[in-house]
C-alpha cells in the first residue's frame, strides 16, 4: 500500500454543520449555481441554516418570505424542481422574489423530517440561465435532498438529547433545589442559542421572581410539574428562576405564563413572570 495511504490519517467531520457545508460545496462543484442553501420553514419564513453563496450575499440566519419564494410554488403547486431559465418558466416568471433577486435559474427540493413532514428546502439560485441539460440531474439531486434531510433529522434528535442532558447533568447546581444555578443557566442559554443558529430552533425564556421568604422547593416542584421534559429550569438565587421553553414562540409562551401564574397563585404564591427576548435563528 502506498505510504500516503498509511501515514496520513483520514480527515473526519467534526459536526453536522461541517458535513452539510461539505455537501453544499460538492453540489456547487458538480452542478454549478451561484448560491446553494439549506433552509428551514418557520411560520412564513424560510430561515437559511447553511449557505454557499458566490453572488447574492445571503448567509446563515437570513430569512426569505415563504410566500414570495420559488420554493412555495415547488412544494405547494408542484412547480418544476429545476428551472434552467426561470424567467421563461411560467411557474416562476411572476414570483414576487424576482423583484428582490435576479434569478436566472432555480433548483429546489423539499427536505422532510422523520415524520415525513416538510422541514425546509434544499435550494440553489443563479443570476444567469443554465444549460437545459441540468434537468437530467434531478434524480441525483433528489438523493442529495433525502440524505440531507436524514442528517438534519438525526442532528435535531441529538440536539434535543443534549438539551435534556445539560439540564440533568450540569455540575453547577443549587444546593436548595437541585436545579442548575447561574452558570448552568448561562450554559443552557448558550447551547440553545447555538442550536437556534444551526437548526432554526425557536425558544422563549422566562424569568420568575417569588418573594424571598417563599418555599423555593415548592416553586421548583410546581414548575417541574407544569413544564415539559424538553424545557429547562434554573434557580438563580433568592427565589429567582430562569425558565427555557423549547420550541415555543411568543404566543405559546404567554399561555405558559398564565398557566404557571394560576397554578402558583392557587398555592398562595404570588409571583412575577417576565418574558425576555425570544431566542430564534439569528
Amino acid at each position: 500500500m502506498p505510504a500516503d495511504q498509511t501515514d496520513t490519517p483520514l480527515a473526519s467531520y467534526s459536526s453536522c454543520q461541517e458535513l452539510l457545508d461539505a455537501h453544499l460545496a460538492e453540489l456547487q462543484q458538480r452542478f454549478g449555481m451561484a448560491l446553494w442553501m439549506i433552509t428551514r420553514l418557520r411560520d412564513d419564513d424560510l430561515v437559511i441554516l447553511r449557505a454557499r453563496d458566490d453572488h447574492y450575499g445571503l448567509a446563515q440566519g437570513h430569512r426569505l418570505q415563504w410566500q414570495k419564494s420559488y420554493c412555495v410554488r415547488m412544494v405547494e403547486l408542484g412547480a418544476p424542481c429545476i428551472a434552467t431559465d426561470a424567467q421563461h418558466t411560467p411557474s416562476y416568471n411572476d414570483v414576487p422574489i424576482n423583484s428582490d433577486l435576479t434569478i436566472g435559474a432555480y433548483i429546489g427540493l423539499p427536505l422532510v423530517d422523520r415524520d415525513n413532514q416538510l422541514f425546509g428546502t434544499l435550494c440553489a439560485l443563479d443570476p444567469n440561465p443554465q444549460d437545459p441539460s441540468l434537468e437530467q440531474a434531478l434524480p441525483a439531486l433528489q438523493h442529495e435532498a433525502r440524505l440531507i434531510g436524514f442528517l438534519l433529522s438525526n442532528a435535531l434528535q441529538e440536539a434535543q438529547q443534549q438539551r435534556v442532558s445539560i439540564f440533568v447533568e450540569h455540575p453547577d447546581r443549587c444546593a436548595d433545589t437541585g436545579l442548575p444555578g447561574e452558570q448552568g443557566w448561562a450554559d443552557i442559554k448558550a447551547q440553545e442559542q447555538q442550536h437556534s443558529r444551526d437548526f432554526g430552533m425557536e425558544s422563549s425564556t422566562l424569568y420568575l421572581q417569588a418573594p424571598e421568604d417563599s418555599d423555593s422547593m415548592m416553586i421548583a416542584d410546581s414548575l417541574a410539574a407544569l413544564l415539559r421534559e424538553q424545557d429547562s429550569i434554573a434557580h438563580l438565587g433568592k427565589n429567582h428562576f430562569g425558565i427555557l421553553l423549547a420550541d415555543t414562540n411568543e404566543e405559546k409562551a404567554q399561555r405558559v405564563i398564565h398557566r404557571i401564574r394560576d397554578a402558583l397563585n392557587a398555592k398562595q404564591l404570588l409571583v412575577r413572570i417576565d418574558p425576555s427576548s425570544q431566542a430564534s435563528a439569528q
